[in-house]
């Protein structure tokens, strides 16, 4: 991937430059208000036709440029969506808990390539030597707990994390660690239960204290199903072809790997803080946090920490990730060098919120969808 791009040359700067021009300040208000005329109408028929229901956003160049929100929150209720609801967003969470990781090594307190046997006690032999590192980029090979036939009771009764990490600490590690990518909830598990035991706090508070209220993102927080939260929506399924609640879930099994729920506007500032050195992380923190690591390849793209980054689409740079839950899919995507971020919040779990993301940004670069390898 990188050959390519020191390959392309001038042709990739002039690539790059067509692109800000037509997507950021050299795009015209009459043009923009247009386009999103025609994202408005085509997202309004994905709510008639593919039951679609949430909120979307589109920033450019830093600002909000649209925003609007779709569908019923509550159907019981017959509450509308809106911009400030709230929405579980699955694995977006590990953005923020590989976040909370690099923070604890700015401080000092951890380094990405230790062992994880160094802060947490009783691991099983064939885990001792995994690092940190592999746990973020998932690599580690260790198994994923959301596949033991287990978990179906877990998600009703609720686990600790260690409970949930037992339930494949018996099984052997799916691949040398290092040496292959596989996606793994159980390993932001552990990611989540380092952070405590360095930090003395527990995951959500670490993450309320620093990332949340830092950042203003007074919208978000650890999702527990006993809180009263104010504007939540209520998630939903299809089953042959109807409408219906989704199955329950005890919000303490996610945990680290996907327990947050947030707004598009507090995802946005969230994208926004990534973006820049030093507003949350340090120029290092996000160099390791964007770095294409070779061992954490899958179809052609790269793992980072908490990130997918990719050259597929449109042939530009995208740093983006998907989430979903019981009854909540969820996608934000950033093309840092259009400074184009598309956040699609959905509560409902059978829709797939970054084809919505795809479409918005092949009519904002002027590119057809053929255009996704």
């Amino acid at each position: 991937m990188a050959v390519q791009l020191r390959s392309s040359g001038i042709a990739l700067r002039a690539s790059i430059l067509c692109g800000v021009i037509s997507a950021a300040s050299a795009f015209g208000q009459t043009d923009r208000a247009k386009l999103f005329e025609r994202e408005d109408a085509y997202i309004r028929s994905e709510v008639t036709s593919h039951f679609f229901r949430g909120s979307v956003l589109v920033g450019i160049d830093g600002k909000i440029v649209f925003e609007k929100a779709y569908g019923i929150g509550d159907e019981e209720w017959g509450a509308n969506n809106t911009v400030h609801t709230k929405f579980r967003i699955g694995s977006l969470s590990k953005q923020l808990t590989a976040a909370c990781i690099l923070l604890l090594q700015q401080r000092g307190r951890l380094n990405v390539y230790d062992p994880i046997s160094r802060y947490l006690s009783g691991l099983p032999a064939a885990w001792q030597a995994i690092s940190v590192h592999q746990l973020l980029t998932h690599t580690s090979g260790i198994p994923n707990y959301t596949s033991s036939t287990e978990f179906g009771r877990i998600k009703r009764t609720g686990a600790t994390p260690q409970q949930m990490i037992e339930l494949v600490a018996d099984k052997p590690v799916d691949f040398t660690p290092g040496t292959k990518w596989s996606y793994s909830n159980t390993g932001y598990i552990l990611l989540g239960m380092i952070i405590e035991r360095i930090s003395g706090l527990s995951y959500n508070e670490f993450l309320k204290k620093n990332i949340l209220d830092p950042l203003g993102m007074t919208n978000s927080g650890y999702d527990r199903v006993t809180d009263i939260i104010k504007e939540r929506a209520s998630g939903y399924q299809e089953k042959d072809g109807r409408l219906e609640n989704a199955d329950f879930i005890d919000m303490s099994v996610p945990y680290a790997a996907g327990d947050i729920y947030s707004t598009v506007e507090d995802m946005y500032r969230w994208n926004e803080a990534l973006a820049e050195d030093g507003k949350l992380l340090s120029a290092e923190s996000r160099k390791q946090m964007f770095t294409e690591y070779t061992e954490a390849v899958h179809e052609g793209q790269h793992y980072g920490y908490g990130v997918v980054i990719s050259r597929l689409k449109f042939g530009r740079l995208l740093y983006y990730h998907g989430g979903g839950v019981e009854g909540f899919s969820s996608s934000i995507q950033r093309y840092p060098e259009d400074r184009v971020c598309i956040v699609v919040l959905s509560n409902f779990d059978s829709y797939k919120p970054w084809e919505l993301g795809d479409h918005i940004a092949s009519d904002l670069f002027n590119q057809p969808l053929s255009a996704i390898r």
